[in-house]
């Protein structure tokens, strides 16, 4: 139970409460304008009220405690916790404290953490987190304040707009007295499944190449094709590589060919240059053979009728001296012409064995083929290797995420199996729960609705309906039935925080008649139970409702009004 809101600066409006029904009203003045309307329904503090609470019940700074304004003012709560009736004091500006007042057990100044603990063991028999998916305190009490700016009016079962599945029904199990463990349990292999088969299409994207066929087939059954044809590729190249007849002095045989290829050429030259002199040579031995002295046997004669004893000896010794000369020149032709055979005939042994040297050297590299290409099968080798290996990775991946998924997904079968025995186990408890919501849903349609408590292969499901669901006032409703409910079965269980808050965004799409009829069963409940059920109503709301259904709620409006006059709001200032 709350028992007073205060803080340490005079302009705050304390709020003290009392057992039952309390509703704080933030009243509009007559004659105030379209925008003073506004103004009243935006800023005199009723919302910060939810926010105030929040805050001292271990939430974060939010609303107009975020304005520099309050962030050095002291806001103090006094509650019922346990058997201990605490003040708790925070400010915004040093939220990770919190001074204590009254308690045994406590320190008179702790952590923000050590405090919601405190509160979780003291109203949940909260120890702490259990495992990935566990609930918390925080979500626990934020079903007994819900605010609408979290998204906490749009749906019965969740308190936060980005609030998870598994997060709701963790914490309801909770609330409702159901094994939480087995909801955890259940949502984990959910999330850990799906997480696992993200993986497995993260893996199976990385396969780009894969043949268009084998994407039908299941990851590890489509890396098992791919590797068996790189593997087939891969033995191929070391064939080939294998009967590649490697020649250590490649190089150096290269470079002999060349040298080679230049002696015969330089070779075949030398006997183009002999063959060459060889003709010439013959044709200049023959030359002279022609011209032997064909004149002179005819000078001689005619020059022997004048000078007939001189011209005839030295006719003689002439003729002798051509003679010679002649046979000189032969001779030296002769000569020339047998040198130049010999150095052919020399050569011919030579070129036969460079050409024999060649033929051996060609049919070498032939047979080896070129070392570029040697080089490049085995970098296609070292491609295929480096292949084989990462498809090897991403099978053994592949394999391990199919058996993990395997596994969890039995986990998950024994999840729901367990979570079904479970609710079939505590039917008494689903029972008593859907026949509390019954009781007070009939209490405003006359009729009852219904909460189904269902345990799925999604998980367990809290399915609140009222009799009419079409309206966005039955909606309202539906949320007030549920989280009386909830108030109601956690009272009779001995846990919760004994008090329950709704704001008048709740009621505003309610007809006057039903909002009234909402507030005299909240009445009538907190009297019964000892149920504080605290609301936060705007004046014209509350008249409203006064005037459709003749109720009068005088009694239970709290003496400290909140307003639209300037300083009537709950800070005294208004921050808009």
């Amino acid at each position: 139970m709350l028992h007073r809101l205060s803080s340490d600066r005079a302009q705050f409006k304390t709020l003290a409460f009392k057992p039952g029904l309390n509703i704080i009203l933030a009243s509009r003045h007559e004659g105030s304008d379209s925008s003073a309307k506004r103004r009243s329904r935006n800023g005199a503090g009723k919302s910060s009220v939810l926010d105030i609470v929040h805050f001292l019940l271990g939430g974060q700074t939010e609303g107009a405690l975020k304005s520099s304004v309050v962030k050095d003012w002291n806001f103090t709560l006094e509650l019922d916790v346990g058997p201990e009736r605490l003040a708790v004091t925070r400010r915004a500006s040093d939220a990770t404290q919190v001074a204590i007042a009254g308690s045994s057990i406590l320190q008179s100044r702790i952590t923000n953490s050590l405090w919601c603990k405190h509160l979780g063991e003291a109203w949940f028999g909260w120890t702490g987190k259990k495992g990935a998916g566990g609930t918390s305190y925080r979500q626990l009490i934020s079903f007994f304040a819900r605010r609408k700016r979290d998204g906490g009016l749009e749906d019965p079962i969740r308190t936060f707009r980005s609030q998870t599945s598994a997060s709701s029904e963790t914490t309801l199990a909770e609330l409702f007295g159901l094994d939480t463990e087995l909801v955890r349990q259940l949502h984990y292999s959910k999330a850990a499944i799906k997480k696992l088969k993200t993986a497995q299409r993260a893996l199976a994207d990385l396969d780009k190449a894969a043949a268009p066929g084998t994407k039908q087939a299941d990851l590890e059954a489509q890396l098992e094709a791919q590797i068996a044809a790189v593997k087939l590729g891969r033995d191929r190249l070391n064939t080939r590589i294998e009967s590649f007849n490697v020649l250590p002095a490649f190089r150096e045989l290269e470079t002999e060919l060349v040298i080679l290829n230049q002696r015969f050429r330089d070779l075949s030259d030398d006997d183009i240059l002999d063959a060459e002199s060889i003709d010439v040579n013959i044709r200049s031995l023959e030359s002279e053979s022609l011209s032997e002295l064909p004149d002179l046997t005819r000078l001689f004669a005619e020059a022997e009728i004048i000078f007939p004893d001189l011209v005839g000896g030295r006719y003689a010794e002439v003729r002798r001296f051509h003679e010679q000369l002649v046979a000189n020149r032969k001779s030296h032709l002769q000569t020339e012409i047998s040198s130049a055979r010999r150095r052919i005939d020399e050569r011919e042994p030579l070129r036969e064995a460079v050409e024999e040297r060649r033929r051996d050297i060609t049919k070498a590299l032939r047979a080896s083929g070129p070392a570029d290409q040697l080089l490049q099968l085995r970098d296609e080798l070292s491609d295929r290797e480096g292949e084989l290996r990462q498809l090897k990775g991403r099978l053994e991946d592949a394999r391990k995420l199919e058996v993990s998924i395997e596994q969890t997904e039995a986990d998950l079968d024994d999840a729901i199996r367990a979570l079904r025995q479970d609710r079939r186990e505590r039917s008494a408890i689903v029972e008593l729960a859907s026949t509390t919501f019954s009781q007070i849903s009939e209490s405003l349609y006359e009729q009852p609705g219904s909460l189904a408590i269902s345990a799925t292969d999604d998980g367990l499901r809290f399915l609140p309906s009222t009799p009419f669901d079409q309206s966005a006032g039955v909606m309202s409703m539906e949320i007030f039935c549920f989280d009386l409910t909830i108030a109601l079965l956690a009272q009779r269980r001995g846990i919760g925080p004994g008090f329950l808050l709704h704001d008048s965004h709740l009621f505003e799409p309610v007809d006057g008649r039903q909002f009234a009829k909402s507030l005299q069963i909240a009445a009538q409940i907190s009297a019964e139970t000892e149920i504080q059920y605290i609301a936060l109503l705007n004046s014209d709301e509350l008249d409203r409702a006064q005037r459709e259904s003749g109720a009068d709620f005088s009694d239970f409006v709290l003496e400290t009004e909140l307003s639209d006059l300037p300083g009537g709001g709950l800070f005294g200032a208004r921050f808009d």
